[in-house]
């Protein structure tokens, strides 16, 4: 991309050729939270967001609860490439943090654990980047998929934010919109605790909800949103799962520091080590394929 199109994409204009992003539907402004990041940044600019969420989870009082941390970061620029970077923290100090990174820069993905060396991933193009991506981005609406879609936004008035105007609008529950979970597959076979987990996944019960959300004016960036959402389980009235969810974005434009593919980044392992090496050495392939040729996933439009 050239220097003038870069310029009209920091600026959340559109540059001819590209893809139409997808927009916020203001009379469902719930719309905002299924918005991919890379449709954010194509009509509000580039910029960088945070996101930390705790959830809590127990049988009420006296008995024990569990705590985990998410934290999420991204930047996004407005001409595609992006860099993401999550931490799953249990509680039990940095060494049992674990978490990934993955940059998409220069049509290249490249990805690593918290602790590991960044690799070159050359068959993705960008397309598992970009899920992965929007599995943080999406937050908030992942917590409204899990209350089944019943979480609503109510308008609250205008604020200023980073230097934009903001749409705010407060956060509540609406039990009759909520969406009935689908029935399990025939025939699928679960222990107890993939029953438990599957349940609260597919078919939790949301309890109560609340917080506030920023929406950017011109484009429905989630400028901040601040959600409180509990679930429950129709199976174990006892269990709650309590969910607190703060996200911000912290810089715009070009106060964003450019995405950049990395400069130690290891090569791409097509093969694992042991078995398939020894055969390849050995002479012996598999039957009707070339050498080193691979089957290459077909990929996702480029937003």
């Amino acid at each position: 991309m050239g220097a003038s199109c870069r310029g009209k994409a920091d600026r959340g204009v559109p540059v001819a050729g590209a893809a139409q992003p997808k927009a916020v539907d203001w009379a469902r402004p719930e719309s905002a939270l299924q918005l991919s990041a890379g449709d954010v940044a194509a009509r509000a600019g580039s910029f960088e967001w945070k996101a930390e969420v705790r959830w809590t989870v127990g049988r009420g009082p006296g008995s024990r609860t569990v705590t985990t941390t998410e934290r999420h970061q991204i930047r996004q620029l407005a001409g595609g490439e992006f860099e993401v970077e999550n931490v799953l923290d249990a509680g039990r100090g940095p060494e049992g943090e674990t978490g990934r990174t993955v940059i998409f820069a220069g049509g290249t993905t490249y990805g690593g654990s918290r602790y590991g060396a960044l690799r070159e991933r050359a068959s993705d193009r960008g397309r598992d980047a970009r899920r992965f991506r929007d599995e943080s981005f999406r937050l908030a609406g992942e917590l409204d998929r899990l209350a089944g879609g019943a979480l609503r936004l109510s308008a609250a008035g205008e604020a200023q934010l980073l230097g934009r105007t903001a749409r705010r609008f407060t956060v509540t529950l609406d039990p009759s919109a909520r969406a009935q979970p689908a029935a399990a597959p025939a025939g699928r076979v679960e222990d107890a605790d993939t029953k438990a987990r599957l349940e609260l996944l597919e078919g939790a019960t949301p309890l109560a909800a609340d917080g506030e959300v920023l929406l950017d004016a011109e484009s429905g960036l989630p400028l901040r949103a601040r959600l409180h959402v509990a679930y429950g389980l129709a199976s174990d009235p006892q269990l709650r799962a309590d969910v607190d969810l703060d996200t911000h974005v912290t810089a715009l434009g070009g106060a964003v520091a450019p995405v950049r593919a990395p400069k130690h980044a290891l090569a791409d392992e097509r093969k694992p080590n042991g078995p398939a090496r020894a055969l390849e050495a050995s002479g012996l392939r598999e039957h009707g394929r070339p050498a080193g040729a691979e089957e290459a996933p077909e990929d996702e439009p480029a937003e």
